[in-house]
């Protein structure tokens, strides 16, 4: 037995309302991430470590540019007048609401 879809009547309309749930599922979703993005706001911090290779005094600062684990800074210990050294570089993320 062949079924006979008439295709104005029944196909269109479909794929029509297929169309329209699709774009108000995508311009909603597209508002509540512009809603959730405005109300929370995050910062991130990047920090580098440095150490003295003598005594093991232990520094932490902002990152610079140029900061690379190893790179040993011109800054000096304040306990033996030694060349401080970049032993780690870390960031930490906070929300704000």
């Amino acid at each position: 037995m062949l079924i006979n879809i008439d295709l104005y009547t029944v196909v269109i309309p479909i794929l029509v309302t297929i169309a329209i749930a699709v774009t108000l599922f995508y311009v909603t979703s597209k508002d509540l991430r512009n809603i959730m993005a405005s109300t929370v706001s995050r910062r991130i911090s990047e920090y580098t470590t440095l150490k003295c290779p003598t005594c093991g005094y232990v520094k932490v600062r902002e990152f610079r540019p140029g900061d690379y684990v190893g790179k040993v800074e011109e800054e000096k210990c304040p306990n033996d007048g030694s060349n401080l050294v970049i032993m780690g570089i870390s960031k930490e993320a906070s929300i704000n609401q």
